[in-house]
């Protein structure tokens, strides 16, 4: 038998469990990956855990039963398919199957028809989901399932026939057999006649009761002029509301459970309900209402090829928004990140922003004020509120959305303080710059509707933003920056090429052709963070031009990361070029850190101004460089994390991510007469599926080559024993390799396993095997000890060394400090053999 740990109901067999399971997909009530707790294989799918059972767990001979680790004895496992053995033989497909057919009632035939309509559906709502294929293709997928059920019936029924001919039978009663069949056999003939067609697939899902339609919202009216006939016709943006999709996620229990994880750690920064702005906010600081916090992100979007003519004629804009509620480790899956409206970009010149805006301050301020009802998982009969928290974009879109000023060559363009392109050269402390109030705010904007100046803006004020329309948020009151365009795209290219230039060109410490050999050589050694490999560097530019050629925002955070590794041999500790770039290592390790105190803030603002200084000493009497606007809004940086939390809470990484999904879906689709609509009713598909698959709650790993061993043959068997009570002749599970949510674990890679509070360190571990033991389903690292011998500066690195005789430690996947698998470079230093670990950011110990 195979029990469901859904709803405990048992199946005789693996084609009705693997069926049954189908069921519980397409409500949603599934929790991936799927784990079977006999071998500890982990599952993304129902097919591939059901063809492993198949193959692993449908023994009949005792000794093939205890190989695959399954308890021969009459006892049921908590799992997605809790296998119960009966007479010392386990049901499965087969022989016990053909007993069963043979005894098949009128409700299990019934049944089995279901079934073949459950598993129909959960393999269209796939296809649909997958942006990579066309609607058009779904339709023909499901007729040639039909005509190949049909064909499987008529075979069915002429094997039937024949052999009752063949067996003697009266031809009558053949007959009468033969009207019966066709007269039971009718609707399976075609199974997913009701799926046939484009019309039946968008009715179908669209009454899903997960399903969330976008609505088409019109801007005003314009007159269309084709083939010679003028016609009136209306421009629109399509709006997906903000309430309808609250309300299906707040019905997933899992998604509850996340808002509802205690995040707070008492004198630590690490999310935005740590930061003032969540404290003095008359909503979410109200503890006897539930509240949800809204991060709202607009951004530009081509979804054509730019090389080609009119490329921007389909350019759309994009706004998304996140639920700060859940933990930032989880609000970096695309399946967390939620479609607000899109709507195309010559509209939005048009038009502006205000009537895609408009819509949401209008559900904003009603789920403020009134919020929605219902009955809800874990939390029960509950009124949910929300309300919007911030606003995230880059800072051209920032300032368009909030209603600044989209020139950052003139003053006033920053949207929290009054600076001129004059003040940011000399000044670099917040404290020497007037901030924006709302006193001020509203003087400039009645300044501005009077008409008292000839620009088109007073102190960087364009227009009233519609948001301030939001009881409790003002753009004044903001807070947000985004560090991904400030730093990655902006700061470290602009940097890193003085510094090389410099390094190369001027001081001739390392040559062009020495350095680009000398990366080639290290990516070839990398073992983490290969997917974000840099881009061959070309040429050397003058200080002030950048780096050639340019790269993605990750690529230049792993070559600022890894740089100091590569070139530490090469240039002297002295050397003035060489202190900035560790200096910028060290303000960007800063910036990213995924958690803060108020010390690390305020010593974040002398480093700031210390790397200014720098900056403008070093390389300020080439012409052209200049402290530009991005280097500016460093200054602000440590007042943002006060405010709102960690800057990468407000990072646009997550979200540039996620328009790869628009870009291949419009790729694939290739019909422009209303991209906006396509696009936004594929998102939701998207996310219909996503709901039903469990992927915004990447809480279970996934394990690969896993096998089952003794105890007592390995090497830290001890540890095994007196850390989880296990005895020597017990079975355990291992494995080499183990995924959680995109991060990827490997035997061999390095991991933080602890911070030292007293002087700093950083404690590391080399990750020996993945191990689970027979009684639960978690999963621990075993990793072998290291020594830290401390922080080499020239570098920016840790030294370690190994233990001996070895040592080993056993981690929960919760107990590591910091999740990022890191990488070991060896290199050799003042002839000798060191052990270097790069860390990703700076990191202690909460």
């Amino acid at each position: 038998m195979y029990t469901c740990y859904v709803c405990a109901k048992s199946e005789a067999s693996i084609a009705k469990f693997r069926a049954h399971l189908h069921r519980h997909h397409v409500v949603g009530e599934l929790t991936y990956p799927l784990l079977c707790c006999d071998c500890k294989g982990h599952f993304s799918k129902i097919y591939n855990f059901m063809r492993h059972v198949r193959s692993f767990h449908n023994s009949l001979d005792e000794a093939g039963i205890e190989a695959c680790g399954v308890s021969s004895h009459n006892t049921s496992i908590d799992m997605p398919a809790r296998h119960v053995q009966h007479g010392g033989a386990e049901d499965v497909d087969g022989c016990n199957d053909d007993m069963e057919m043979m005894e098949c009632s009128n409700d299990d035939v019934s049944e089995i028809c279901v079934d073949l309509r459950v598993e129909g559906i959960s393999l269209v709502a796939g296809l649909r989901a997958n942006s990579s294929i066309p609607f058009s293709v779904v339709p023909e997928v499901v007729q040639s399932f039909n005509h190949m059920s049909n064909s499987l019936v008529s075979l069915v029924q002429a094997e039937t026939l024949n052999c009752l001919k063949s067996s003697g039978v009266d031809s009558n009663v053949i007959k009468d057999v033969k009207l019966h069949l066709d007269e039971k056999l009718k609707g399976s003939r075609e199974p997913l006649e009701f799926l046939s067609s484009r019309y039946k697939q968008d009715s179908f899902f669209d009454g899903h009761k997960l399903a969330v339609k976008p609505e088409t919202v019109d801007f005003g009216t314009n007159f269309s002029s084709q083939s010679g006939n003028s016609r009136l016709v209306y421009e629109s943006f399509q709006y997906v509301p903000v309430k309808k999709t609250l309300q299906t996620l707040m019905q997933n229990r899992a998604f509850v459970e996340m808002m509802l994880e205690d995040k707070c750690v008492p004198g630590v920064l690490q999310e935005f309900v740590d930061g003032d702005k969540f404290k003095t906010h008359s909503l979410f600081s109200d503890s006897s209402k539930f509240s949800i916090i809204i991060q709202l992100f607009y951004d530009g979007l081509g979804v054509t090829n730019p090389l080609r003519g009119n490329s921007t004629l389909h350019n759309i804009g994009v706004f998304f928004y996140t639920i700060k509620n859940i933990p930032h480790r989880f609000n970096t899956c695309f399946a967390n990140v939620h479609l607000l409206a899109l709507c195309y970009s010559e509209d939005l010149k048009k038009y502006g922003f205000e009537p895609v805006l408009e819509e949401f301050v209008a559900e904003m301020n009603f789920l403020s004020n009134t919020g929605f009802a219902g009955n809800f998982p874990v939390i029960g009969e509950q009124t949910i509120f929300a309300s919007l928290g911030q606003v995230t974009c880059d800072n051209l879109a920032l300032n368009g959305i909030l209603g600044f000023i989209e020139s950052f060559s003139c003053d006033y363009f920053c949207s929290i303080c009054y600076a001129s392109q004059q003040d940011i050269q000399v000044h670099f402390r917040e404290e020497f710059f007037q901030k924006r109030g709302l006193r001020g705010y509203g003087e400039d904007v009645r300044k501005l509707r009077q008409g008292t100046s000839k620009k088109n803006h007073i102190r960087g004020v364009k227009t009233d933003c519609v948001l301030n329309k939001i009881d409790d948020y003002h753009v004044t009151d903001n807070w947000s920056l985004d560090i991904m365009h400030v730093v990655l795209e902006g700061i470290i290219p602009l940097e890193l090429g003085c510094i090389l230039y410099s390094l190369c060109i001027v001081d001739k410490a390392v040559g062009f052709e020495s350095l680009t050999c000398e990366l080639e050589i290290f990516w070839g050694k990398l073992t983490v963070d290969k997917s974000h490999k840099p881009m061959h560097l070309t040429k050397l530019t003058e200080p002030g031009q950048g780096l050639a050629p340019t790269m993605k925002a990750v690529q230049y955070w792993t070559l600022l990361k890894y740089l100091p590794l590569v070139l530490g041999n090469f240039v002297s500790p002295g050397n003035k070029h060489w202190r900035f770039l560790l200096h910028l290592s060290h303000l960007v390790d800063l910036l990213f850190a995924p958690r803060f105190t108020q010390g690390m803030v305020h010593y974040m603002r002398s480093v700031v101004e210390d790397h200014l200084s720098q900056y403008i000493y070093l390389y300020g009497h080439y012409a052209g460089v200049r402290i530009r606007p991005k280097h500016h809004f460093l200054i602000h940086l440590p007042s943002i994390i006060l405010k709102s939390g960690p800057l990468v809470g407000m990072s646009c990484l997550r979200y540039e991510l996620k328009n790869s999904f628009f870009k291949r879906s419009a790729h694939i689709v290739c019909n422009f007469t209303n991209i906006c609509r396509t696009l936004a009713y594929r998102h939701q598909q998207r996310f219909l599926f996503s709901l039903l698959s469990s992927d915004h709650c990447r809480r279970s790993p996934v394990v690969y080559q896993q096998q089952m061993v003794l105890v007592s043959s390995l090497p830290f068997c001890n540890l095994l024993c007196d850390k989880l009570g296990l005895v020597h002749d017990e079975r355990v599970s291992l494995a080499v390799k183990l995924c959680v949510a995109t991060v990827e674990y490997k035997q061999g890679n390095y991991i933080v396993v602890d911070a030292m509070t007293e002087n700093g360190n950083l404690v590391f571990g080399k990750i020996v095997k993945f191990v689970s033991c027979s009684h639960n389903a978690d999963w621990y690292i075993v990793v072998e000890s290291l020594t830290t011998l401390g922080f080499w500066e020239h570098f920016h690195a840790y030294c370690i060394c190994d233990l001996q005789p070895v040592s080993y430690r056993l981690l929960a996947l919760s107990e590591m400090v910091d999740h990022h698998p890191l990488h070991c470079h060896s290199s050799v230093v003042n002839n000798t053999q060191q052990q270097l670990i790069r860390a990703p950011y700076h990191i202690f110990k909460p």
